[in-house]
């Protein structure tokens, strides 16, 4: 059996998952490729335009929800997609599938899940396209598609937003989260034990401030936390480009009178898991992976900053009680900060409520399903 795995390139949140699914695919004897769709289709120049405003709206929220608001209210975005590969790279795309001849084709974008299932269709070609929703809470309305074999969500809210949203009910699946191994593989260490490993003071409070894959997540909280001098040290990860390496240093000068409140810049980590284990609380941006890694690591996400895309997201860790959503509110922010540590008695109240999230975490259920899937798919056309 063969699996391509399609990805887009967006900051690491539809990679991540693509590539732990493309290596259990594999572990499990299925030869697989894992790839960009652009690259697949060669339209690179699409995916700079893509990039680039993709990277605008996280930088302007108010653009990203307006853009995005408008999307969830028409198809003409993907439709215009669908005529331009049609047009451009029907060939091509012929040519890679008859080169390689997958049996599962499986992605983690509504872009290649919406135009390839709908291109293979009016190709008649049995192959099922099986798109995961990297949005986990809920899905984009350019994802809803009738020609996929399967719509892969995990989470029963996400599951029943998709189906009022028009996707049909019998091609929604629930599934489990595919965790990348740097966290499903790695026992879960103690907050003490992990913080000595990534060498951090044991015994600190800490706050793991994530600015997310591109860089682009807010320095608020670091501020606030190091203009009151709090006795905490925050652990800041992901990426850090030029602009944001200023910006650190900047704000590190305004407040390097203090002698509490300590900073660890560590920027992209393997060992995720570690951080995790080492943090009381992770905050920033509201990126689903993290989050979701956060749950799975009984680790509270505070919210600090909310885009359109993953507005679910807050609903879901104030639903279970797993966090806090206070985008754009930096005074609570700093309050709810300043509670925990001052009475540090509360994260322990929260354990519990981890244990009720109903979220299986698993990368290798989710490509065992695929295989029996495409299986029975395979026997249907026989």
């Amino acid at each position: 059996m063969k699996a391509l795995c399609i990805y887009i390139k967006a900051g690491k949140g539809h990679f991540v998952p693509a590539r732990a699914v493309s290596e259990q695919l594999e572990a499990i004897g299925v030869e697989t490729r894992l790839i960009d769709f652009f690259d697949y289709l060669d339209l690179r120049w699409m995916e700079r335009l893509n990039q680039k405003a993709w990277r605008l709206m996280l930088r302007i929220p108010f653009i990203e929800k307006h853009i995005f608001g408008t999307l969830d209210r028409s198809e003409w975005g993907i439709e215009s997609l669908i005529k331009s590969v049609r047009k451009l790279r029907m060939k091509k795309l012929r040519k890679n599938i008859e080169e390689f001849r997958p049996d599962i084709i499986f992605t983690t974008h509504p872009y290649p899940g919406t135009v390839l299932s709908t291109l293979l269709h009016e190709m008649d070609a049995s192959i099922p396209v099986y798109f995961y929703s990297t949005d986990v809470f809920s899905a984009p309305a350019v994802s809803i598609c009738p020609y996929l074999r399967k719509f892969l969500i995990p989470t029963e809210e996400g599951a029943e937003r998709v189906k009022k949203m028009g996707q049909p009910s019998e091609s929604i699946l629930l599934c489990p989260f595919p965790l990348q191994r740097s966290v499903a593989d790695e026992p879960r260490l103690p907050k003490q034990e992990a913080r000595r490993k990534i060498g951090i003071d044991e015994n600190r409070f800490t706050i793991q401030l994530n600015l997310g894959g591109e860089g682009l997540g807010s320095l608020d909280l670091l501020e606030d936390i190091l203009r009151e001098d709090m006795p905490v040290q925050v652990v800041i990860i992901g990426g850090i480009n030029k602009i944001m390496e200023k910006k650190l240093k900047l704000i590190r000068k305004l407040y390097r009178g203090g002698k509490n409140a300590s900073v660890i810049i560590r920027g992209f980590v393997d060992n995720v898991s570690d951080y995790l284990a080492a943090s009381d609380v992770i905050a920033g941006r509201a990126g689903i992976n993290t989050i979701v890694e956060a749950i799975y690591a009984h680790r509270p996400f505070l919210i600090t900053e909310l885009v359109y895309i993953v507005i679910h997201s807050a609903e879901y860790v104030e639903k279970y009680k797993v966090g806090w959503n206070a985008a754009g509110d930096r005074e609570k922010q700093i309050g709810i900060i300043r509670s925990l540590v001052e009475h540090p008695e509360k994260l322990e109240e929260m354990d519990s409520h981890f244990d009720s999230v109903p979220i299986e975490y698993s990368a290798e259920h989710l490509a065992r399903m695929l295989e029996e899937d495409a299986e029975l798919f395979r026997e249907s056309c026989n």
